[in-house]
């Protein structure tokens, strides 16, 4: 699962930065400018503490995320959250600092320690090492997983042909919903909603493309691993959260949002695109096909359409009918599309 994979990049992140923080932190407290530095510093031990301490770090950093640990995973400002996470960092090596100095020492001595000016040159290093990994921490969730690391690196610089699946999610009666509440209200609205895709993003190797307006593209990178069920598990999982929390939508917009959905999948373009605003951006039929089919949703009063390349990379029987709709032609399209829909079984539905 693709929650499982972000885990273990999160943790392998955490350590490898820790490490090189303390690798850092030693080379110029004591290599470069060591005034408090013992004559007889041996730089090997000095390195092999940094690195253990570092890698400790990292490990307990990255298993135990401080956004999960402090409910920093909803929504709020991303200021708020480097701010409250550095904050909570630094308390945190604070307290493991004085702890560490009252060790076999007097509580006058541990304090003497912490306000000294090798103490507080020590909780200065930390805390810029705090700052930017926290800062580094929230740029990839805004960007979105793995995304930070293609622009770093460069991966989509130059157009690269990809395999790909596109989902077009978007909310039934969007036009008269935005009419009947404030704006907003009806901004708010698609903030839940929005809200709710994380876990089924997460739980389905998913991720968002784009979000425009009431209308969301989510895609999937078409491996060996690959299977069409996993567009349709997303799809119904986000349905059953929003069906889970009716009670709280009614109450707050006096409706429970539905959505419907179309998928294709096939070859695209990839390519980073803009100069004062950059994107990762996808370039092909694919897209303009998802859309379309998904634009008939209304019509055939179904909530899940997709096309026939879809069908033909489902896998296992997961409680889901399939069921051919019709050929229809697409605009800008030379050739009809068989476009299918894929509903629940009666005995699975909720």
């Amino acid at each position: 699962m693709l929650k499982n994979r972000l885990r273990v990049y999160s943790v392998l992140f955490s350590v490898g930065y820790w490490m090189l923080a303390g690798f850092y932190f030693v080379s110029v407290r004591y290599f470069g400018h060591g005034e408090f530095a013992p004559p007889d510093l041996d730089y090997a031990d000095v390195s092999t503490y940094a690195a253990v301490v570092g890698f400790s770090i990292g490990l307990l950093f990255g298993a135990f995320p401080l956004t999960t640990l402090l409910g920093l995973n909803k929504r709020r400002s991303f200021l708020s959250v480097v701010f409250i996470g550095t904050s909570c960092y630094v308390l945190f090596f604070l307290t493991v600092i004085f702890f560490a100095s009252l060790y076999g020492n007097s509580l006058q001595f541990a304090l003497s320690y912490v306000t000294s000016p090798e103490g507080l040159i020590t909780l200065f290093h930390l805390f810029v090492a705090s700052l930017l990994y926290q800062f580094i921490l929230q740029i990839n969730k805004k960007f979105g997983p793995g995304v930070l690391l293609e622009y770093t690196f460069g991966k989509y610089f130059a157009p690269k042909a990809e395999d790909r699946a596109f989902m077009f999610l978007d909310l039934r009666s969007s036009t008269q919903l935005a009419e009947t509440l404030e704006h907003v209200a009806y901004s708010r609205l698609m903030q839940d909603c929005y809200a709710e895709l994380t876990e089924p993003l997460l739980n389905h190797r998913a991720q968002v493309y784009q979000y425009v307006g009431d209308e969301v593209v989510v895609t999937w990178k078409m491996t060996r691993f690959f299977s069409a069920s996993l567009c349709r598990q997303f799809f119904f999982e986000f349905t059953d959260r929003l069906s889970a929390k009716s009670d709280y939508f009614i109450r707050s917009y006096g409706i429970c949002p539905q959505f419907k959905a179309g998928v294709h999948c096939g070859p695209v373009m990839v390519a980073e695109v803009g100069e004062i605003k950059t994107e990762i951006a996808y370039h092909g039929d694919v897209l303009n096909t998802a859309s379309r089919i998904q634009n008939l949703c209304n019509h055939f009063q179904r909530q899940l359409l997709v096309s026939e390349s879809v069908v033909a990379k489902l896998e296992g029987d997961d409680g889901t009918k399939v069921e051919f709709v019709a050929e229809v032609e697409l605009k800008g399209k030379g050739s009809r599309t068989k476009v299918y829909s894929i509903t629940r079984e009666k005995s699975s539905e909720h």
